[in-house]
């Protein structure tokens, strides 16, 4: 929430589908007290809710469900149902714009970045970027979204307004390409080989420093993360992390960024301005999102 008080959990039923995780047909979403940790409510969704948004005024919560053709509006303050608004199957990653006005939401079936207007809960800008979206940031002073693609060793850069190309920022290459898995798919998944399982991932973490002068683009299959200044796109240089990296945040100040290493059950911390890895904290299984908190 703005004020630190409460934080927000998303989370998906496994169905033990033999066709991958991303086949649970329900899930939920709950609120914590953050200082004592204690719930605050629950609510459970019919269809598989993925990364929610927040508004900037704390009293909505934004669900994409990726099973359904719809997505929810939650009431921030006691978990209820306000709006359902059109959608399609597939939709993965949310980021709200700093007013609150417009939702975006990548989609991982129609490869395609939806932009909602709060007011009406009616689509008003479709990017077609012919790939699985995965996660987003928002670039408002400049008018840029940029995000990262299933496939895509790297990350593109697009116009707000129109949704225009603006140009894509390969990665630096990998030391050897990476094979096709022969293991079974619940064998892949188990091993969180990012490129080798389904849904394909080769990098899955973003995140822009709010000064605006950093992007942090984490390599879930190089298992590392690369500085970019802004706004040339600039490579400051790579930091090596933990196994298959898959999330990334900063502080408020720029200065560290926070990566999550689920093959190894840790997070690393990136000392930004001197390109190295300040720390590696040890936390519970397979960590995968990472939210910063200010208090």
């Amino acid at each position: 929430s703005p004020d630190g008080r409460v934080f927000y959990v998303v989370a998906q039923d496994d169905m033990r589908s033999p066709f991958g995780y991303q086949n649970n047909e329900s899930g939920k979403v709950m609120a914590f007290d953050s200082r004592s940790l204690e719930p605050v409510w629950s609510v459970a969704l019919d269809g598989s809710p993925n990364h929610v948004s927040r508004s900037p005024d704390g009293r909505r919560i934004y669900v994409p469900l990726y099973t359904r053709h719809w997505m929810v509006v939650l009431n921030a303050g006691d978990g209820s149902i306000e709006q359902w608004w059109p959608a399609t199957i597939g939709n993965h990653a949310t980021e709200i714009s700093a007013d609150g006005r417009r939702l975006y939401v990548g989609n991982m079936v129609t490869d395609a970045i939806y932009v909602y207007d709060t007011a009406t809960g009616r689509v008003i800008l479709s990017m077609d970027v012919g790939e699985s979206v995965r996660p987003i940031v928002l670039d408002e002073p400049r008018g840029l979204i940029y995000y990262q693609l299933s496939r895509l060793h790297g990350f593109e850069v697009r116009r707000l307004d129109d949704g225009s190309f603006v140009r894509r920022i390969e990665l630096p290459p990998l030391e050897q390409s990476i094979p096709a898995s022969g293991d079974t798919l619940a064998q892949r998944l188990a091993n969180l080989e990012g490129a080798g399982a389904w849904p394909y991932t080769y990098n899955h973490g973003l995140a822009m420093t709010r000064d605006g002068r950093h992007l942090v683009a984490v390599a879930t299959v190089g298992n590392y993360a690369a500085i970019y200044s802004l706004p040339d796109f600039s490579l400051k240089g790579t930091v090596p992390v933990g196994g298959s990296p898959n999330w990334v945040v900063c502080d408020p100040e720029g200065r560290f960024a926070y990566v999550s290493n689920p093959k190894d059950d840790s997070v690393s911390v990136i000392d930004i301005a001197a390109v190295r890895e300040a720390a590696r904290i040890p936390v519970g299984k397979g960590p995968k999102r990472v939210a910063f908190s200010v208090e």
